[in-house]
């Protein structure tokens, strides 16, 4: 029997009066996800203490059955405890960054494009987690990035860390959006991509060139068969 897996941040169903802190590091083509969650009574962190397998795919999160192995679907998120704060991590490849579990459970929709050299995030309007969870007070996103940040609409900034606060009186319309140039890895990336098409079609172009000849050769010797049996033809006669 499949059961849904309710929870803000992974646990806030058992918070009162919860904040969060979401980090995003971006290094390369390597995106870092890492929540903290922390609980303030000892309901809350006994709650906190114990075995927890998140699947890092949001599209894995409410369809698991109890027995399910996440690890063996997209993995699990890291987790630990110290103190009264729960730790959850991942390293995602920018391929799959899009369907984080962490980054979905506030925002319905994340998006990653390209434009003109340049990669975009931006996230859906609404931070839908302060909808399903009352006790959430607000919500920290940092991101951390190695590139050069061409737009923004983050609240702070601090070197390369970009920041934005979510509250119960912002939430409604707080999408978190932001462009930077396309890192050396990204662009190598790219570059592999078009040799490996360019020899798709240089083999291919060699394949026809080949079948060609294949075809004037079958011709050439055709018509050389046929002059000589109209020859053989004409001496019987």
């Amino acid at each position: 029997m499949k059961k849904k897996i309710y929870l803000l941040l992974f646990i806030l169903l058992f918070t009162s009066g919860c904040s969060c802190q979401y980090n995003l590091k971006i290094e390369g083509n390597t995106y870092k996800e890492t929540i903290y969650i922390t609980g303030s009574n000892s309901e809350e962190i006994d709650s906190l203490n114990q075995k927890w397998s998140i699947p890092t795919n949001k599209e894995n999160y409410y369809i698991g059955d109890e027995d399910t192995d996440y690890a063996s679907l997209d993995g699990i998120y890291d987790y630990s405890l110290n103190g009264n704060t729960l730790k959850f991590s991942h390293d995602f490849n920018r391929g799959v960054f899009a369907n984080s579990t962490g980054a979905s459970i506030c925002y319905k929709s994340l998006s990653m494009t390209s434009y003109e050299g340049n990669a975009i995030i931006s996230t859906s309007s609404v931070a839908e987690c302060f909808n399903s969870y009352p006790n959430l007070n607000d919500v920290t996103i940092n991101v951390t990035i190695d590139k050069k940040v061409t737009t923004h609409n983050a609240d702070s900034v601090n070197g390369n860390t970009y920041t934005w606060k979510l509250n119960r009186s912002n939430y409604k319309n707080k999408s978190v959006n932001f462009m930077y140039e396309n890192g050396k890895e990204e662009k190598e990336s790219a570059t592999e991509n078009v040799d490996d098409t360019t020899k798709t079609k240089k083999f291919d172009f060699t394949m026809i060139i080949f079948a060609g000849i294949l075809l004037v050769l079958f011709l050439i010797v055709y018509a050389f068969i046929t002059i000589l049996k109209n020859k053989n033809d004409e001496m019987d006669d």
